[in-house]
C-alpha cells in the first residue's frame, strides 16, 4: 500500500526542519576563533590560512583553580618544585617482603603528562612499573569527625596514560596522630579511610574502607563497603581523567560519585561488610555434636532381602539375535588400502629407514558399500537386566535433623549508632603497587561540603574533560556526542521525537489499518439508508419509499465508478436540478435521482 501524499509531505518538511536547525546550531556553535579566522580572509597579510586551517587546534592552557576557603587540603601542581616542596617520599620498607622487594623505591615525578590535552597543567606521575610506590602529605588541619550536619567529601582525578593491568590507584587518609612519620610510611601506617580505583586482570574495584574500632576490645577491623552496580571497566582503559568523589554524611550515610555521576551510596549501618555493629547473638563456640547425633533422614530399610530370582549376573546389553548383516556388506575388504598414489622418496635408505610403505588412505570400494570388514551384530538391552540389587529407602527412624550449635549472647556485642564519627584525619598518602606506569593524580581536595567540591571540580575536572574530548573527538563516546550536541540547544529532542517518533507512530497505524475510516464510515450511513430508505434533506420525492432494491443497488455500483469529489460535485447538481422539476407521474425516475442523491448527500458533507 503506498504512502498517503500527505503524509510523504510531512516527513520531508520535518526532515527538511531539523537539517536547518542543525545547520543553524552548528553555524551558532563555531568558535570566536574560527569566525575570527573567516573574517580575516580577505586580510592580504594573512596568506598562510590554508596551513593554520589544517593544524590542530592550539590547547588551552592551565589556569590555577580557587581553593575552596576552609578546604583541609587542596592540591594541585603547577611546577616540578611542588614535590619536594609539598609531597614526603617515603623512606621506609614492607614487612615480611624480600628485602629486594621490600623497599618503596618506584619512581614519581610532578610533570605535565605526555597526553595533557592543557598546556602547564602538570600533575603528580607514577613513573615505575612492577615497584613499590609512597607518598604523602599532611592535611591543612586535621579533619575531626565531630560535628552533626558537616560533611567530609574527599575528591581527586586518576588519569591512566597506558591503561592499567594490574595496580591500584586508590588514596589513604592517614589517622592523625603525635607518632604520624610521613618518612616512614608503610602498608603498616594506620589509615582511617581507604578510597580509590584499583584493578588486576578482569577484577576491578571501587574502594571504600573504613577502619572502625570496636569499643570493648579495642579491635580494629577493616569494613568493606557494597560493590558498586555500575560498570567501571572503561574508565581502567579509555585513557582518560576520571574523577572520583567520596561523600561521608553525618546521618551514617555515605555516597560514591566517579565523574560526578552516582556510582554506589547505602548506609555505614547496612551496606558495610562486615558490618560494624556485630549480632546481639552468636553460635556457642563451646557447643559440640553428639557422638549419636543422626543427621540421616534416609536409611536403607533393614527388613528388605533380596529376591531369590534377582540375577544380578545378567549383563545390560547383549547382541540382537535378529539382526542380519546387510546385504552387499564386503566382509573381506578391508577399511583402508596402500595409497596408490604414493611414491617412494628417492632419498629413502631402508638401512637407515627401514622397510618403506606407502601411507594407508580409506578404501573406495567402502564408500558405495553398507560396510566392509568383519560384521558384528548390535548390541540391544537385555530384558533379564536388573543390576545390583540394594534395599529400598525408608525414612530414619532415629533421625534428629541437622546439627547446629546452640546460640548464645555475643560477648563482643556493641551497638555503636554513629559510626561516621571516625578517627581523626591528618594526612592523605598514595602507597601503591602497579604494573603500568603513567598514572597520572591531581587536583587532590579534602572539605566539608559537597557544594566546595563540585565548584572545585568546575573549574578543574570539568575543564580538562571538554579538552581532552576535543584533543580526540574519536574517543567521544555517544552519549557525550548526544549530550554535549543538545546541552547548548535543547529543541533538537523536540525535533529528533518529531522526526523519528511521530513518522514510526504514523507508519505503524497506517499499515495497521484496514481502510481510511471517513470512507468507511461513509460507505455505512449509505448502505443503511439504501435498506431502510431513511429519508435524507434531499429526498422531497414521494416515491422515493417505493424505490426498488435493484434501483438502489445499480445506484450503489454507479457510486463506485465515480472519482473524484469534483465529479461527485457534478453529479449531485445534476440531480438536485432534476429533482426541481419532475416528471409527473415518472415516480420511478424521481425515486432513482431521490436515491442518488441520499447517497451522495455524506460525501458533499
Amino acid at each position: 500500500t503506498a504512502m498517503p501524499h500527505r503524509m510523504k509531505l510531512l516527513l520531508l518538511a520535518l526532515l527538511l526542519l531539523l537539517a536547518t536547525e542543525l545547520a543553524a546550531g552548528a553555524e551558532d556553535a563555531r568558535s570566536p576563533d574560527a569566525e575570527a579566522d573567516v573574517s580575516d580572509d580577505d586580510d592580504p597579510a594573512d596568506d598562510k590560512a590554508g596551513v593554520d586551517a589544517a593544524a590542530p587546534p592550539a590547547k588551552p592552557v592551565f589556569t590555577p583553580p580557587k581553593v575552596p576557603a576552609g578546604a583541609y587540603y587542596a592540591q594541585f601542581f603547577t611546577a616540578p618544585s611542588n614535590l619536594a616542596e609539598q609531597l614526603v617520599l617515603s623512606k621506609s620498607k614492607k614487612e615480611g617482603v624480600d628485602s629486594d622487594l621490600s623497599k618503596y623505591d618506584g619512581f614519581w615525578s610532578v610533570e605535565v603528562p605526555e597526553s595533557s590535552a592543557i598546556d602547564a597543567d602538570f600533575a603528580l606521575v607514577l613513573k615505575s612499573k612492577a615497584k613499590h610506590h609512597a607518598v604523602s602529605a599532611k592535611l591543612a588541619k586535621p579533619f575531626a569527625f565531630d560535628q552533626p550536619g558537616k560533611q567530609f567529601v574527599m575528591q581527586y582525578e586518576v588519569k591512566f596514560q597506558n591503561g592499567m593491568d594490574c595496580g591500584g590507584a586508590y588514596v589513604k587518609l592517614l589517622t592523625d596522630g603525635p607518632g604520624m612519620d610521613l618518612k616512614e610510611f608503610n602498608d603498616k601506617t594506620p589509615y582511617t579511610i581507604m578510597f580509590g580505583p584499583d584493578k588486576c586482570g578482569m577484577d576491578h574495584k571501587l574502594h571504600f574502607i573504613l577502619r572502625h574500632k570496636n569499643p570493648k576490645s579495642g579491635k580494629i577491623e577493616e569494613k568493606h563497603a557494597k560493590k558498586p552496580k555500575a560498570d567501571l571497566d572503561s574508565y581502567f582503559n579509555d585513557k582518560r581523567t576520571h574523577l572520583y568523589t567520596l561523600v561521608l554524611n553525618s546521618d551514617n550515610s555515605f555516597e560514591v560519585y566517579v565523574d560526578r555521576s552516582l556510582v554506589n551510596s547505602g548506609s555505614l549501618l547496612e551496606d558495610m561488610q562486615p558490618p560494624v555493629n556485630p549480632p546481639k547473638e552468636i553460635d556457642d563456640p563451646n557447643d559440640k555434636k553428639p557422638a549419636d547425633w543422626d543427621e540421616r533422614e534416609k536409611i536403607p530399610d533393614p527388613k528388605a532381602v533380596k529376591p531369590d530370582d534377582w540375577d544380578e549376573t545378567q549383563p545390560e546389553f547383549i547382541e540382537d539375535a535378529e539382526a542380519v548383516m546387510p546385504q552387499g556388506w564386503l566382509v573381506d575388504e578391508p577399511l583402508t588400502v596402500p595409497d596408490p598414489k604414493a611414491e617412494k622418496p628417492k632419498d629413502w635408505d631402508e638401512d637407515m629407514d627401514g622397510s618403506w610403505e606407502p601411507a594407508q588412505v580409506d578404501n573406495p570400494k567402502c564408500k558405495e558399500a553398507p560396510g566392509c570388514g568383519p560384521w558384528t551384530r548390535p548390541k540391544v538391552k537385555n530384558p533379564k537386566y536388573k543390576g545390583k540389587w540394594s534395599a529400598p529407602m525408608i525414612d530414619n527412624p532415629a533421625y534428629k535433623g541437622i546439627w547446629k550449635p546452640r546460640v548464645i549472647p555475643n560477648p563482643d556485642y556493641f551497638e555503636d549508632k554513629e559510626p561516621w564519627r571516625f578517627a581523626p584525619i591528618g594526612a592523605i598518602g598514595f602507597e601503591l603497587w602497579s604494573m603500568n606506569d603513567g598514572v597520572v593524580f591531581d587536583n587532590l581536595l579534602i572539605v566539608d561540603r559537597k557544594s566546595l567540591a563540585d565548584d572545585f571540580a568546575e573549574q578543574t575536572w570539568t575543564v580538562k574533560r571538554e579538552a581532552e574530548r576535543l584533543a580526540d573527538p574519536g574517543a567521544q563516546s555517544v552519549v557525550d556526542a548526544v549530550r554535549d550536541a543538545t546541552k547548548d540547544r535543547p529543541w533538537i529532542w523536540a525535533v529528533l521525537l518529531l522526526v523519528i517518533a511521530l513518522p514510526a507512530v504514523l507508519l505503524i497505524v497506517y499499515c495497521c489499518r484496514g481502510s481510511p475510516a471517513p470512507a468507511a464510515s461513509q460507505a455505512s450511513q449509505a448502505a443503511r439508508r439504501k435498506k431502510t430508505d431513511e429519508a435524507t434533506p434531499d429526498s422531497g420525492a414521494p416515491a422515493a419509499a417505493t424505490e426498488s432494491k435493484a434501483n438502489l443497488e445499480s445506484d450503489e455500483d454507479e457510486e463506485g465508478d465515480e472519482n473524484g469529489e469534483q465529479q461527485d460535485g457534478e453529479e449531485a447538481g445534476d440531480d438536485e436540478g432534476e429533482e426541481a422539476a419532475p416528471a409527473k407521474g415518472d415516480s420511478a425516475k424521481a425515486g432513482n435521482e431521490s436515491g442518488s442523491a441520499r447517497k451522495r448527500a455524506p460525501r458533499k458533507e
